[in-house]
């Protein structure tokens, strides 16, 4: 019989309490109990692993030593991205779950692969919807137009497991009924279609605190991704009409990879006109014609869907600033015909100052026009108006051409250059003898600009004439240049100014009775054919 003192009884019992507790501690951290939800467990193998608690995603994970290297940090980073997203939208057995994704997904696959599971061919479907909130720019220079709006596609994805029988597809808080509200970032771990905006120069995403953008799942098996945008797209604009023109734009969206035998598309619009910003056109969305809904390319036919823009340019600023007062100025130039042939200055004044300014206003409207392929409707009215005003020019030159008459001068040129050089230039001109007996001395007939020759037919004149003659010659004065005016001429040789004068009359009331009718035949004619084509 081995009998046991207290204090070695005491010292048995407190080490097995030792053991048993180490045994349970062991245990514990050994089956990650601690760490819940199946995300990591720690093994007697790595013992120089730590475990830490990562606050962000409410799992452990490990890190080696202090400080991890770069490499190790990525694989430690994928790691939690998968156990946050990918592992969390995986079907697990024997756990309750609104969707989720079989264990075999893969997201490389396209669903209309597994048409089988829906009983469903080809062609698939995707369904588009476009809320527009305006167009908010339309760049004629660049024949761009920029579209503000929500752009949503929805397409079927069979390989999904529903729970129908979980609340949130009966419960308002998680959506519409038979849908359910998910982050973007669950389409990390989904297929969605790969789409093309044809024409596209710029898609802008819309953001505040963040971007706004939104997943929903429908029961029926639909994932919709709706997505606030600002989109510029390039629309083809014809302005040989401009500014009385009109174009219409198409916004398309398809495929980029599968053709017209293995994918289709719907779509629809919402448009608010209140909405619309004041721009320089007129807008009209309708929807997208029929011809307009495929797209042919060189690797196959696609299906397209969207809307179409109608722009009509608003005219009356181009009615005001430019037809208008181009308009008064040739009806003003009609007045030169009834100013008399002899005020050169008045006429001739009149005429300059509105060609100049039509070529002014035609400068002007071409600096502000944009590019089109031959003369457009504004350039060719102002043309039209630099003609006629060119034209009522050119009559009054014909004018003068015919009243036109040598002009005498008071010296010749031998008798000029003499006094140039000898420095009489500055001396009286007209130099006074007595009067012969004829009446009309040499120096003085020479001194008032007539000829001697003149002088000499005049004392050859009868004496029953003289004073006649005399007359004559007192009415042809000179002007202040040395030359008679037109005036003085047409007197002197009445037989040849009248003829001269009928006909100048005979010109400028032709040309008042035909200006008014041509120019507004051309007006009727210009606008019956832009309004109508």
């Amino acid at each position: 019989m081995v009998i046991f003192s207290s204090h070695r009884l005491s010292s048995f019992y407190t080490n097995s309490l030792l053991i048993l507790a180490s045994i349970c501690i062991c245990g514990v951290s050994s089956d990650g109990g601690l760490y819940s939800a199946q995300l990591a467990t720690s093994s007697p193998r790595h013992a120089d692993r730590e475990i830490v608690f990562d606050s962000t995603v409410g799992v452990t994970r490990p890190t080696y030593g202090p400080t991890p290297s770069p490499q190790d940090q990525h694989a430690l980073d994928t790691n939690r991205i998968g156990l946050r997203g990918e592992h969390n939208l995986r079907c697990k057995p024997n756990t309750s779950y609104v969707w989720c994704l079989p264990p075999d997904y893969n997201q490389e696959k396209h669903p209309f692969s597994y048409f089988h599971l829906v009983n469903k061919s080809l062609p698939w479907d995707y369904e588009f919807r476009f809320v527009i909130e305006e167009i908010s720019n339309i760049n004629d220079k660049a024949q761009t137009m920029s579209v503000s709006m929500y752009f949503a596609v929805s397409w079927l994805e069979p390989r999904l497991q529903i729970n129908e029988s979980a609340a949130e597809w009966y419960e308002d808080r998680t959506g519409p009924q038979d849908q359910v509200n998910e982050s973007p970032d669950s389409l990390k771990y989904i297929w969605y279609p790969e789409l093309e905006i044809y024409g596209l120069e710029i898609f802008g995403r819309q953001r505040v605190l963040k971007e706004m953008s939104g997943v929903r799942i429908r029961k029926n098996k639909t994932i919709n991704y709706e997505l606030g945008v600002r989109i510029t797209i390039s629309c083809r604009m014809n302005f040989d009409d401009y500014p009385l023109d009109a174009h219409t734009c198409q916004f398309q969206v398809g495929s980029y990879y599968d053709t017209f035998e293995t994918v289709t598309c719907t779509s629809h619009f919402i448009y608010d006109a209140e909405r619309q910003r004041n721009l320089q056109h007129f807008i009209l969305i309708e929807e997208l014609p029929e011809r307009f809904q495929t797209v042919p390319l060189p690797s196959g036919k696609y299906a397209a869907c969207g809307f179409q823009v109608r722009l009509e340019r608003k005219q009356m600023q181009y009615i005001v600033q430019v037809y208008l007062p181009t308009l008064l100025f040739v009806v003003v130039s009609w007045v030169s015909f009834l100013i008399k042939p002899e005020v050169v200055p008045g006429r001739m004044a009149l005429l300059v100052t509105l060609f100049l300014v039509l070529i002014n206003i035609f400068n002007s409207v071409r600096e502000q026009a944009p590019i089109s392929s031959r003369l457009n409707a504004v350039d060719l009215y102002l043309v039209v108006c630099i003609f006629l005003v060119f034209g009522a020019l050119i009559e009054y030159a014909i004018i003068l051409l015919l009243l036109k008459k040598r002009r005498k001068p008071r010296r010749t040129i031998d008798e000029g250059l003499k006094n140039l050089f000898n420095g009489d230039a500055n001396q009286p001109l007209e130099r006074r003898k007595p009067q012969s007996a004829g009446g009309v001395g040499e120096d003085e007939s020479v001194g008032n600009g007539i000829s001697a020759e003149d002088s000499h037919l005049d004392h050859t004149v009868p004496a029953t004439n003289n004073r006649a003659s005399k007359q004559s010659h007192q009415m042809m004065k000179l002007n202040a240049e040395g030359y008679y005016t037109m005036e003085e001429t047409m007197k002197h040789n009445d037989s040849l100014s009248a003829h001269k004068q009928a006909l100048c009359d005979n010109i400028d009331a032709w040309s008042l009775w035909l200006s008014p009718p041509i120019f507004f035949t051309f007006n009727l004619v210009y606008w019956i054919a832009y309004s109508v084509f």
